[in-house]
């Protein structure tokens, strides 16, 4: 059985399509009936499945935190990364974002119109587009900064301390181990 944000919406054999979420959809995690995974013990099992849940949880809540202030995920990296490297290459921006070179000329596009960046060619190369964050732009990065440190207080930082010591230590062991199995492929 599989529901998105609390609707029933498809089981086994049925292939209907993600109903669209409205304002009043609560935060809660896509939901899949606990599947067996061969070869693991059950205790990384349910450690995967609470993990899976959390990120879930994460990107719904920051997707709709962000939707509330007009921008996504994309563009909030996006404005973050043009704030720390202003005047970077398209190019090299796509790269760090891990996105095509198209999808982030969309993406610049819809902040160029906005007003929150601009594009000039390098002045070394002029094959190249430069991109730099206008005054509107930095303001609005400052702003998503906020919203970020809110949503840390909101939700990690309502953790006791010593948890919160615990769970770093626990998810920078666990991202070492991912980093190791990235590299092994």
């Amino acid at each position: 059985m599989l529901t998105f944000f609390g609707r029933l919406i498809g089981g086994p054999g049925t292939r209907r399509p993600l109903p669209k979420r409205t304002a009043a959809d609560e935060v809660i995690a896509l939901e899949l009936s606990p599947f067996p995974l061969e070869g693991v013990d059950e205790l990384s099992a349910q450690v995967f499945r609470a993990f899976h849940a959390t990120l879930q949880l994460h990107k719904q809540l920051m997707t709709r935190t962000l939707a509330a202030r007009g921008t996504h995920p994309g563009q909030a990296f996006c404005l973050r990364l043009l704030a720390a490297h202003d005047g970077i290459t398209q190019r090299d921006l796509a790269g760090a974002l891990h996105l095509s070179r198209p999808t982030v000329s969309r993406m610049l596009k819809g902040l160029e119109k906005a007003g929150d960046i601009e594009r000039r060619p390098d002045v070394a190369d002029q094959r190249l587009t430069c991109v730099k964050l206008t005054a509107a732009g930095r303001a609005l990065e400052q702003d998503l900064r906020a919203v970020a440190s809110d949503y840390v207080n909101e939700t990690i930082g309502t953790l006791p301390q010593g948890d919160r010591r615990e769970l770093a230590r626990l998810l920078d062991d666990l991202a070492a181990s991912i980093s190791r199995a990235a590299a092994a492929l």
